[in-house]
């Protein structure tokens, strides 16, 4: 009984995750680092979805004001910055993540740098976005994998490595020509699995380039990789990636991520923007 409990609850963040339940991404925080308490001070949402929200957060004796940046179109995603200060700058600090497949979960906290501003009102609020924002390293972190749950240093050993498998791939992806605009993770994902793991779709919707003539096949994660279209098709560092089913198992397990990664240019372009947002609440 206790089995099946775990595996539904797995399966409902899994589905909550992939269709972006604004409630449990509110929660990230508190998932990721848990001890503290947090009171709203001001709820704000502008154009395009951009949604603020102003705490004061209680930890271990002491407290602090902070804000929470986020959008619809990326769910899971939250920007955590200071509250404004005295000229309204507010340092972009913390990314805080969590993507779900039908088996688990990842959910990390990466540093950040950047820089914005923020002009707080009764009524409303105006963003505007400042310079540059760098990605620094992951710091914490949790897994879930079926049955298995990771943390502390194991599994932020783990969110490392696969953060570099998916800056890896999604490197390259950019290097491709024809890229059409995707309109969401399920277009990105009928888009690419073809040419990433054409051995696991129907041959109608294999790439041209995938052939088993002259090919040698190589095992990894229960499948056959057709290894001369990987030394044909991707760079050398891939390689041992597609043939071993690394790259199998982070498709599975954390395609939102590589749907994130892919658009990381795009999202801070979006926080460089200016907003007007309203008081909501």
């Amino acid at each position: 009984m206790e089995g099946m409990k775990m595996r539904g609850w797995i399966l409902l963040i899994g589905l909550c995750l992939l269709s972006g339940c604004t409630g449990l991404v509110e929660k990230t925080g508190q998932f990721l680092e848990a001890g503290f308490s947090e009171k709203t001070l001001g709820r704000y949402r502008g154009t395009e979805g951009m949604e603020i929200r102003h705490l004061r957060v209680k930890k271990d004796g002491d407290q602090r004001e902070k804000l929470l940046v986020s959008w619809p179109a990326y769910p899971g995603v939250q920007i955590q910055t200071s509250a404004p200060d005295a000229q309204g700058r507010v340092f972009l600090e913390e990314l805080h993540f969590i993507g779900g497949s039908y088996t688990g979960w990842n959910a990390f906290t990466l540093e950040l740098t950047g820089e914005a501003r923020l002009i707080l009102q009764r009524t409303g609020a105006l963003w505007r976005g400042q310079g540059p924002v760098e990605r620094v390293q992951i710091v914490r972190g949790k897994i879930r994998r079926k049955e298995r749950r990771l943390s502390g240093e194991e599994a932020l050993t783990a969110l490392r490595n696969r953060y570099d498998r998916i800056a890896a791939l999604t490197e390259w992806m950019h290097t491709q020509e024809g890229l059409p605009d995707f309109t969401g993770q399920e277009h990105f994902a009928s888009y690419w699995k073809p040419y990433l793991m054409p051995e696991l779709v129907p041959a109608g919707k294999r790439p041209a380039a995938w052939t088993t003539e002259g090919a040698s096949w190589v095992r990894g994660e229960e499948v056959a990789w057709n290894r001369l279209y990987t030394e044909q098709g991707f760079p050398e560092s891939l390689w041992v990636l597609r043939n071993s089913g690394a790259l199998l198992r982070d498709w599975e397990e954390a395609l939102s991520w590589i749907y994130l990664d892919y658009h990381w240019d795009r999202m801070v372009q979006g926080i460089s923007r200016e907003y007007l947002l309203i008081t909501i609440r």
